[in-house]
């Protein structure tokens, strides 16, 4: 062989031949391909359209109006409780379809239940509606100022903003329609109404013409026949005018008065408790989960490559440096136990500081000692979870854990888009997803006081199973894997063996030297 060819077959000697394999290309593409593919389907598919997917939504509707005297369209009145028809109409809406879980609760039961973070929204008729809705009609015929009867809607905005507006989108047809509804018996008892305010005026206008003739008959009783002439003309002239004169003077509901009453109800928004500065609009407790997440995700691929670079079972890389170091033949469960504790040992320190970072750029971090225990719980399943699907699926498992974790478990947390309004699916695997039970533990710690009712247990019991079941299918399965396989590394040909078979097949058998790349025997002593 020439020296002028040796550079080149000592190349192709150590590449081999991959390139020319379709497989080579066609894997690592398809991969690619199937990551875009379903992380788009799983992630938009959760998340594009929540409004299409609202079921059981859960509101409160809460009505304390007293009542009041209301005029009937006979002109008659009765006592009536304007709020309890309005309540019992917005029912009837909520019950035509499964979007909304209305709940018929006291103001206390409604209170409970948002500090739990267990509504989104709280309907609440108050104490005057009865008098206020009566007073729009009184106010429409004598023009004095009359307020609109109104319903306060108490959003929660821990929900985040999101939640907020799905919230307020839900409760406003069913308080239109009721309102409408309601404006429909006003405006029956519009007519009746101007009709009494007609006959008062007719009435003072009689009584006042009747003194008035009396006064006259008196002064014309005195005079003489001319006078009392005088007093029957004028007596006379007066007939009919009482009537022409109180149409004129009786006040009547103008039109923009009458639109008014065919939709009375005033809808006003507040939130039930004003979120402090630092907290995203509500969001920051998904923010810092989704932290967790990420921590606990990319901190085990990297502790699994680092771990086993220096045990020899892939090229221990870093930059330009290279360098493959001896094996160390484990049995699989020890391996996967020793990287799950390394990670553990080092997620204590990571999530306090972590608590202190957030804190430190002004995010409120109320129950600091319970957010380093749930962020430490956190990462430590989520990398139990990792390490689990690697030791079992091999670099396979990584693509397992985008899917699992991310792509199936953002739709599925319940906090860029309520559960209540993704779609089925999503609900029925929401309890099986970390992040949706770290974002229901960390929301209660840092919005709700740490109430266990609030996602706190479900949260803590949901993370702890999940760490149990990954620690058991890591160590089961490497252990079925040793039975199966034998020990990892202790089985297989050496890094090099393409390049030696390479060697033998052309009859080069001699060995190179590679400051670059060392074999495995020499980079012992490296």
């Amino acid at each position: 062989m020439s020296p002028k060819h040796a550079p080149a077959n000592s190349f192709r000697a150590r590449l081999g031949k991959p390139f020319a394999q379709p497989g080579f290309w066609l894997l690592p593409m398809l991969a690619i391909i199937a990551v875009g593919v379903i992380g788009t389907a799983l992630y938009l598919g959760g998340l594009s359209s929540p409004d299409k997917h609202f079921k059981e939504f859960p509101i409160a509707v809460i009505n304390e109006d007293e009542g009041a005297t209301v005029p009937q369209a006979d002109g008659a009145k009765s006592e009536e409780n304007l709020g309890k028809e309005l309540v019992q109409k917005f029912v009837d809406k909520a019950n035509e379809e499964d979007k909304i879980d209305l709940r018929e609760l006291t103001m206390d039961e409604a209170k409970e239940q948002l500090d739990r973070g267990e509504l989104y929204a709280a309907v609440v008729v108050p104490e005057t509606f009865s008098k206020d809705t009566v007073s729009l009609i009184e106010g429409s015929l004598t023009r004095d100022n009359a307020a609109r009867p109104e319903v306060t809607v108490y959003t929660d905005p821990q929900a985040g903003s999101l939640g907020t507006r799905l919230a307020s989108g839900a409760v406003e047809p069913g308080i239109q329609e009721a309102s409408k509804a309601l404006g429909e018996q006003l405006t029956e008892s519009v007519a009746p109404a101007e009709e009494q305010a007609y006959n008062q005026v007719l009435q003072q206008l009689q009584e006042s013409q009747q003194a008035q003739q009396q006064q006259l008959q008196r002064s014309a009783a005195q005079g003489g026949p001319q006078v009392q002439q005088f007093a029957q003309q004028v007596q006379q002239s007066q007939e009919g005018s009482a009537e022409q004169i109180a149409k004129e003077l009786s006040p009547t509901v103008s039109s923009v008065a009458r639109d008014t009453l065919k939709d009375p109800v005033s809808v006003v928004s507040k939130a039930y408790n004003d979120l402090p500065e630092g907290t995203a609009l509500g969001m920051s407790a998904f923010y810092y989960s989704i932290l967790l997440l990420v921590v606990g995700f990319s901190g085990s691929v990297a502790l699994n490559l680092l771990m086993d670079g220096r045990m020899g079972m892939s090229p221990f890389e870093m930059g330009p440096f290279f360098k493959d170091y001896p094996r160390a033949v484990l049995p699989r469960p020890v391996g996967f136990l020793m990287k799950w504790l390394t990670f553990v040992v080092a997620a204590a320190p990571a999530s306090a500081l972590m608590m202190w970072v957030a804190s430190a750029v002004g995010m409120p971090v109320p129950h600091g000692f319970l957010v380093f225990l749930l962020g430490w719980l956190a990462m430590s399943a989520v990398s139990a979870i990792v390490l689990a699907l690697i030791a079992v699926g091999g670099s396979v498992g990584m693509l397992l854990c985008l899917i699992y974790l991310v792509f199936m478990g953002l739709p599925s947390a319940g906090a860029v888009v309520p559960l209540q309004a993704v779609p089925e699916f999503f609900r029925a695997i929401a309890p099986f997803e970390p992040l949706h039970h770290i974002f229901s533990s960390v929301r209660s710690a840092l919005f709700f006081d740490a109430i266990p009712e609030a996602g706190l247990t479900t949260g803590v019991i949901g993370l702890s199973v999940m760490l149990v079941v990954a620690l058991l299918v890591g160590l089961l399965g490497g252990w079925g894997y040793d039975r199966w396989k034998g020990l990892r590394g202790a089985d297989r040909p050496g890094k090099h063996s393409a390049e030696e078979d390479a060697h033998a097949a052309s009859g080069e058998r001699h060995h190179r030297k590679s400051a670059d790349n060392p074999p495995a025997h020499r980079g012992a002593h490296a």
